[in-house]
């Protein structure tokens, strides 16, 4: 990556194919009011598809700030993308927190599902989609995770076209997830989590059919975000 100016803010712009760009009044009002930022300040620009940009403000307006790029960089994407379904959790807060962390280690896709023992039957994907650009931003990514709308269990399992893919479990016979990953080839890989109270024994026999390797996350028995944090971090650590 080009060495862009150290600790400039980050702003997610979809589109950065102009050198002129007008931020939006949310965003304007960000910059300007609470981040105080002025005329001739840089900022850096990531559209989460691999292009990032540092700007230059040339109009401070505090709904409508005006950016001039100076320089742009594609950075190449990470070769093996890491897709974790995890169950929707009785606490929205808590998958929150493992979209915010995931998105910081890279991860490629993030799918929630629901299983037998999901308590809670919704999410809201558009706050999830936020709280993944917001994370974008803090940790000055130029890769945006795709973020699913949630599905069951089954139809996750039966429609995987992951050649490597996992499923998380807290008894039987496993395989450690770091040995796993050393064995595979990396370029894609999917991991299944379940809820609090973990996977059925039908659910997890029904993910084995289906050519899914059960691993196991050490020996202390995680909770589910925190074990969907783990994969991500492993992973990260590997690749």
């Amino acid at each position: 990556m080009k060495k862009f100016r150290s600790n400039l803010s980050c702003f997610y712009i979809p589109e950065l194919e102009l050198t002129t760009i007008q931020l939006s009044e949310e965003e304007s009002k960000h910059a300007i009011k609470a981040l105080r930022l002025k005329i001739g300040d840089y900022v850096l620009l990531t559209n989460g598809q691999g292009t990032l940009a540092q700007a230059q403000i040339v109009d401070n307006h505090i709904k409508h700030t005006v950016l001039q790029i100076e320089e742009m960089e594609i950075v190449p994407p990470n070769e093996n993308r890491l897709h974790i379904a995890l169950s929707i959790l009785q606490h929205a807060d808590r998958f929150e927190w493992f979209v915010e962390k995931a998105v910081e280690l890279g991860i490629a896709e993030i799918t929630p599902i629901l299983c037998t023992r999901t308590e809670k039957k919704h999410i809201n994907t558009e706050r999830i989609k936020k709280i993944a650009i917001s994370a974008l931003k803090q940790s000055r990514q130029a890769y945006l995770p795709k973020i699913n709308e949630a599905e069951t269990f089954t139809h996750f399992i039966q429609n995987c076209g992951s050649i490597n893919k996992a499923i998380a479990m807290c008894e039987g016979n496993r395989i450690v997830l770091s040995q796993w990953m050393q064995t595979i080839n990396k370029n894609e890989l999917t991991v299944v989590i379940g809820p609090e109270g973990d996977f059925t024994e039908q659910e997890a026999e029904f993910a084995l059919t289906h050519g899914f390797v059960p691993i196991q996350l050490g020996n202390s028995i995680l909770r589910s975000e925190t074990a969907a944090v783990y994969v991500a971090a492993v992973s990260r650590f590997l690749f």
